[in-house]
């Protein structure tokens, strides 16, 4: 390895892995074009479209580390095809197993840890769809997350968050004061943009809240004033506060009636793996790659963007170097760090430095209580808890052992919290933040709180990440929009948490797609989507990528027993109009869906969102098991579908344009079960007219019950995707429609 190894390109990523959320409750939560070819290539240097020809010059992709960023480039490379006879990948891992920091330790009581909280909830079909086939246990949480602090009356209670749409729970000092300030803000609103964070808080929450929560809060996970940090990060969509449901919940509260608390937020449920924590997450993506892309300990040392050869150090306790010609280079590395490593004769290289040293971040020590017994009482509902007063050195402490029993020696018998610390970039006191002072400390205030007893605690867990947060500062945004088209002319792409440094796209979905998008960018001149425009990812579900399957199963589900399901659950996409937190075992997609429009509602949702991106064929099914007039497998269903055939046509011909004359014991089981039939305001023949553009055809239609049916894409793409919309809004509104019944009837007839 001490000899060079020439490279005609290489893509390196670097990770941290290290990936939280946004901590205030205040989310945005977008999509750009799929990418499935897989002969892209290099020309004079630079990647060449796949719909170029005569691509004959290999190309050796190299990834530097093994966090997700650089998992989701090696995995999109891996489902386009690349690692083959077009191209030669290698991963280069500083440390001896993928995940980066986003890996879990388990230390020798037998207690797991993170490297701080990390949950999984998305905005990307294919980051989810990536995570279903590499994990096959999740265990699903209803988000419960809370404040604690102290009120104007020196007692300590749990606010539920967020803060601002639950102060009802507040003592009366603090609840009027957060009050006065909403109702303020509400009779004369600022529309001004705001120029910091603190302006931004006045803006939408009022001086109370700024006072009574927000500024204190904020301080401590940032280590900065509100008045240093931009307002940016913060998105477009904000849980604003309710005026009156606020002022109806403190009567409520004053007349003794227990007020029910707000939910609110894109991460009201979450999943977290059954076993192995975090990393196991990681560890098993990089499973799905073959084996002999990666290469451990191996450290990148120095880059020379001049003659753009990269410097690595190999080994562990004999080191060994060796050099990498690239073409382009990815990095996920820390700016700051990133910047130090580079050698060029490029003057302005020097001001890159300086701009990037400017950057602000955290440091982050992860402290870890593992404690015998049982949660009490005041812990066993909770998720996580934030600590804004200054009498606890964290800012957060989550109930890991809430997350899975695999966290603890034994379930039921030991439980764990997780806190987390943020230390200032520059801190004065270096004794305070010790190792030994820290794990005092936090023991101490949770002590003090009165969640645990000293002689609890069994085992002790603490790490330091140098870097924690990327802080959005005032001048965040500047230096970047100096910085990275700087490094772009040198042929290098810096992404990831602190590669792009922006915390608003810094979770694990955002920075696994950041290399995803980046990989699609360079093959296929995709545009990027999350690091360029924050925003628009987090705004919706970004459902542009799909990992293609020749059939799938879409299943509409209430809550009936899927075990029938299992031999297909590699292919079968649940969409849920039950309340059921998660699945009963791993599907290829599993998403809940409102209780609206019975199975015509999940079916239509299916076609409309994917319709550009459909399986071969695709079977329609109730979570029943085919009962009623059905073909009676999945195979047959499929084999009808490729003939043409959609479903088990009945004899007759449909001519009844009317509304539906339902029986009665049939519309009287629906009141038994408090689901009423909504009748439609308009006939079946006149929805016709509507959906066909066309009277109904007066010899009628044929017709099949039961929604049990299978298409091929071209039968589905007979119509346009107008007409899948069109007829989407008709059963959008009650969970037991009359139009619902409508499109039964009509499903034979629409795909062929």
């Amino acid at each position: 390895m001490a000899a060079s190894r020439k490279k005609s390109l290489i893509i390196a990523f670097v990770c941290v892995g290290f990936f939280l959320f946004v901590e205030l409750g205040f989310w945005s939560t977008g999509g750009t074009g799929s990418v499935s070819s897989n002969n892209a290539g290099m020309v004079n240097g630079k990647f060449r479209s796949p719909r170029q020809k005569g691509i004959t010059k290999k190309s050796n992709i190299v990834i530097i580390g093994s966090g997700p960023t650089a998992l989701g480039a090696a995995k999109r490379f891996y489902d386009l095809g690349h690692g083959k006879d077009n191209s030669e990948i290698t991963i280069l891992e500083e440390l001896g197993r993928p995940g980066g920091l986003a890996s879990s330790t388990r230390d020798d009581k037998g207690f797991l840890w993170d490297v701080g909280v990390h949950v999984v909830f998305s905005h990307y079909t294919y980051f989810d769809r990536v995570l279903n086939m590499a994990v096959p246990e999740w265990n699903y949480r209803r988000r419960a997350s809370f404040a604690f602090m102290k009120g104007s009356d020196d007692k300590r209670r749990f606010i539920p968050y967020p803060v601002q749409n639950n102060i009802h729970v507040m003592d009366k000092i603090d609840q009027q004061k957060s009050l006065k300030g909403l109702e303020e803000i509400t009779k004369n609103p600022i529309t001004r943009k705001p120029t910091n964070f603190d302006e931004w808080l006045l803006q939408k929450f009022g001086v109370g809240l700024a006072d009574v929560f927000m500024r204190k809060y904020n301080q401590k996970i940032w280590t900065v004033n509100t008045t240093e940090m931009n307002s940016a990060w913060v998105g477009e969509r904000v849980a604003v506060p309710d005026i009156e449901e606020i002022k109806t919940k403190i009567k409520e509260v004053d007349n003794g009636i227990e007020a029910k608390d707000s939910e609110w937020g894109p991460n009201r449920f979450f999943r977290f793996p059954k076993y192995n924590g975090t990393g196991g997450i990681w560890q098993s993506v990089a499973r799905m790659l073959p084996s002999h892309w990666f290469k451990f300990h191996e450290k990148v040392t120095g880059i020379d963007i001049d003659q753009k050869i990269i410097t690595v150090e190999a080994g562990t306790v004999s080191k060994t170097h060796y050099t990498l010609e690239y073409d382009i280079l990815f990095s996920t590395v820390p700016l700051d760090v990133f910047t130090s490593f580079l050698q060029s004769k490029d003057t302005s290289l020097e001001q890159m430095r300086q701009l990037a040293s400017q950057l602000v971040y955290t440091h982050t020590h992860i402290v870890g209580v593992g404690l015998t017994g049982h949660l009490p009482k005041s812990l066993a509902d909770k998720s996580w808890v934030y600590f804004p007063d200054s009498d606890s050195p964290f800012y957060r402490v989550t109930m890991f052992s809430n997350y899975s029993d695999d966290h603890v020696p034994k379930g039921g018998a030991f439980w764990s919290l997780m806190c987390e610390i943020a230390e200032p970039q520059k801190s004065s006191n270096p004794s305070y933040w010790s190792r030994e002072n820290l794990i005092k400390e936090s023991i101490q205030a949770l002590v003090l709180y009165g969640f645990i007893t000293a002689d609890m605690v069994v085992s002790k867990h603490y790490r330091r990440l140098d870097h924690g947060y990327p802080v959005p500062s005032l001048k965040r945004d500047i230096l970047l929009d100096t910085i990275q088209p700087w490094l772009k002319t040198k042929d290098i792409y810096s992404r990831g948490r602190f590669g792009g440094w922006r915390y608003e796209v810094a979770n694990q979905d955002h920075s696994f797609m950041q290399g995803v998008e980046a990989v699609d960018n360079i093959l296929s001149d995709v545009p990027e989507l999350t690091y360029p425009d924050p925003n628009l990812a987090n705004s919706k579900k970004n459902t542009d990528r799909t990992i293609p399957l020749d059939y799938e199963i879409v299943i509409a589900h209430y809550n009936e027993n899927l075990d029938w399901l299992k031999p297909y659950a590699n292919r079968t996409l649940v969409y849920s109009h039950g309340n059921d937190l998660g699945p009963p075992f791993q599907f290829y997609s599993w998403e809940r869906l409102k209780n609206v429009g019975r199975e015509a509602h999940v079916y239509l949702t299916h076609i409309t969102t994917y319709y550009d991106r459909l399986a071969n064929v695709t079977v329609f099914l109730q979570g029943d098991k085919f009962r009623g007039r059905c073909f009676k497998s999945v195979p047959e269903i499929l084999a009808n579908a490729k003939k043409g055939v959609p479903c088990r046509k009945l004899g007759n011909w449909y001519t009844a344009w009317g509304n539906i004359k339902f029986p009665k014991y049939y519309l009287d089981d629906f009141k038994k079960k408090n689901i009423p039939m909504l009748k439609a305001n308009r006939t079946l023949g006149e929805v016709y007219q509507d959906l066909w553009g066309s009277p109904p055809p007066k010899p009628g239609i044929r017709y099949c019950w039961n929604a049990c049916l299978g298409a091929t894409k071209a039968m589905i793409h007979k119509h346009p995707l107008e007409f899948y919309q069109k007829a989407l809004g008709y059963v959008s509104t009650y969970s037991n429609q009359e139009e619902a019944h409508y499109l039964e009837r009509f499903w034979f007839h629409m795909f062929t």
